[in-house]
């Protein structure tokens, strides 16, 4: 997976890299900290590619 937990845990990063292979993503990703986890949502990406959770406000872009 191309998201690591430090990513995942910074509030002000311009988004976080998906893959293809990655689908579907979801968000907190698999390896983030259990305590630190909000309900999974699936991300829908849209034409543009992005995708944004509405929990925590982590950006998503998938190449």
């Amino acid at each position: 997976m191309s998201v690591s937990v430090d990513d995942f845990q910074q509030k002000h990063v311009s988004f976080n890299v998906v893959e293809a292979k990655d689908l579907p993503f979801h968000c907190p990703p698999k390896d983030a900290q259990k305590w630190s986890m909000h309900p999974k949502v699936f991300m829908k990406f849209n034409s543009e590619g992005k995708a944004a959770c509405p929990y925590c406000g982590a950006s998503y872009e998938l190449v």
